[in-house]
């Protein structure tokens, strides 16, 4: 797989010059050559049920895209639109931060796709999926 060509710093200030990004109080936690971890700082805006105060999965969902697409951005330089994606929820996610965690399945010459996991404050799974960003116009 290419070296990372943005360092974590840069990516910072790309993630957080999109207002949806900085609304949800991203930040890049860890970046290597493999993965990329992202905190989210919850907020009360975030719950869909106010009776059971549960996290919208529409944030989930957001979070796992942002992962796998700035993971894909540490090693094009720039963020990819995304063509399709898939997210699995496997508990509901309560008030708290949350950690997600992005990896490159695959590098291609036009698409590219990466997963990710998101993970509440005591460790536990609460939704992964897989995007498929296109990279075609990008340099490597």
């Amino acid at each position: 797989m290419p070296e990372n060509i943005v360092t974590a710093e840069k990516l910072q200030e790309r993630l957080v010059a999109n207002k949806f990004n900085a609304w949800m109080g991203l930040r890049i936690l860890k970046l290597d050559e493999e993965t990329i971890e992202i905190g989210m700082t919850w907020r009360e805006e975030m719950i869909s049920n106010p009776q059971a105060r549960i996290t919208h999965g529409g944030i989930l969902g957001a979070l796992v895209d942002v992962a796998g697409d700035f993971m894909v951005a540490a090693k094009f330089g720039t963020p990819a639109p995304t063509i399709d994606m898939r997210v699995d929820y496997h508990k509901v996610a309560g008030p708290g931060d949350l950690k997600a965690i992005g990896r490159i399945i695959r590098v291609g010459g036009t698409f590219s796709t990466a997963e990710a996991q998101v993970f509440d404050a005591e460790g536990g799974l609460i939704a992964s999926g897989r995007g498929l960003y296109f990279t075609g116009a990008l340099k490597k």
